[in-house]
C-alpha cells in the first residue's frame, strides 16, 4: 500500500479517464489546497498525478441476472501497480473472495468476518500496511484495498456505511476519502447495512496482468443517480529525516530508505439525486499524516 502521489481534490467530482487495459496512463489533476499553515490566508495550487483507470465489463453480469439481480448499482477499478508479488497475491485471493457474496436485506456485511483473519494458514502472504506514519511489513498487507475499492463503490449506491477508518496515510489508487481500512488486531472493520428490501450481490474480479481491481454492486432495483465530493481542508508537508550510518562510507553518499509524502485533511460528501430535487448527504472528515523523506547518510564515525 505503497503511497507516492497525494490524492486530494478540492470540491470536485472525481471522474474515471479512458484508459487502455494494457497501457496505465497517469491523469493529471490540478488541484487546490489550503496550506495547514496559512489556512484562510493564500490558496495555493499544486499537480497531482492519479492512476483512475476506466472501469471493465463489470463482473459477474450473469451471475447477477441468474439471481434477479440485473441491475448494476456500482462499480469501482483501482489500480495495484504499487504492489509487491506477495502483495497482489493477497489483492486477487480477496476479489476471488469477494466475488459472489450476497448481503441479504436487512443484513449487515462484515468485512473481516467474510475475508479474515489475515494470516499465512488463510492464504494471505506478507505485504506491506501504514503504521501512523510509517510504511511497514505486514501479513496480508493489500487486504486494505478490496474494502476500500468495495468502499468507493458502495459511496455512489447510497447504501448506509455503519463500520468504516480511513487509513493513516493516503493510498496511491484512489481520492482521499474514499479509502478504508481493516485490522483485526486492532479491531478496525468494514460494514455496511443493505437497506432494500431484495439482495445485494458483491462480484469482484482482479486482472493480474494489468494489476487492476474491479468490484460490482448489483441489486433488483434500479441503482440512485450519486456522486461524490470531497473538500481539502487542510495540506500537511511532509517533513525530511537525514540519518547518519556508521560505515566507512563517504559522508555525500546518500540512499532514499523511505521517498516521503504529504498528508491532508478531507470532507467527503454524496449529492443524491430524487425526485425532489438534489439531497446532500455529509459522509465524513478525514486526517491523513504527512509521512517523512527518511534519508541515510554515509559516515566515517
Amino acid at each position: 500500500m505503497l503511497s507516492l502521489v497525494l490524492a486530494l481534490s478540492l470540491h470536485t467530482v472525481i471522474n474515471t479517464s479512458p484508459i487502455s487495459l494494457q497501457q496505465p496512463v497517469a491523469k493529471q489533476s490540478s488541484l487546490a489546497a489550503m496550506s495547514s499553515h496559512s489556512a484562510g490566508q493564500t490558496e495555493r495550487t499544486f499537480p497531482v498525478s492519479l492512476y483512475l483507470p476506466t472501469d471493465p465489463p463489470p463482473p459477474g453480469r450473469a451471475i447477477a441476472i441468474n439471481r434477479n439481480l440485473k441491475y448494476l448499482l456500482a462499480q469501482r477499478t483501482t489500480n495495484y501497480y504499487h504492489a509487491s508479488p506477495s502483495q497482489q497475491k493477497n489483492i486477487q485471493l480477496v476479489a476471488q473472495r469477494l466475488n459472489g457474496i450476497v448481503v441479504r436485506p436487512g443484513e449487515v456485511f462484515s468485512y473481516n468476518r467474510r475475508l479474515g483473519p489475515y494470516t499465512q494458514q488463510n492464504g494471505y502472504h506478507w505485504g506491506r500496511a501504514f503504521s501512523g506514519d510509517r510504511i511497514v511489513p505486514s501479513m496480508g498487507g493489500g487486504v486494505c484495498q478490496g474494502a476500500s475499492t468495495l468502499y468507493s463503490a458502495l459511496l455512489r449506491t447510497g447504501l448506509p456505511i455503519v463500520e468504516r477508518h480511513n487509513h493513516s496515510l493516503l493510498v496511491p489508487y484512489l481520492p482521499a476519502g474514499e479509502d478504508a481500512t481493516v485490522s483485526m488486531s486492532s479491531g478496525m472493520d468494514f460494514r455496511f447495512k443493505n437497506n432494500h428490501s431484495s439482495p445485494i450481490l458483491i462480484t469482484a474480479q482482479a486482472y493480474p496482468k494489468e494489476r487492476l481491481l474491479t468490484v460490482a454492486l448489483w441489486g433488483a432495483q434500479p441503482p440512485k443517480v450519486v456522486s461524490v465530493h470531497h473538500k481539502v481542508l487542510a495540506y500537511y508537508t511532509h517533513k525530511t529525516i537525514r540519518k547518519h550510518t556508521a560505515h566507512d562510507d563517504d559522508d555525500d553518499d546518500e540512499t532514499v530508505v523511505a521517498p516521503g509524502q504529504d498528508g491532508g485533511k478531507v470532507s467527503t460528501w454524496l449529492e443524491i439525486k430524487t425526485d425532489r430535487g438534489n439531497q446532500k448527504k455529509y459522509v465524513g472528515t478525514d486526517t491523513y499524516y504527512p509521512s517523512p523523506r527518511i534519508i541515510a547518510v554515509g559516515s566515517d564515525d
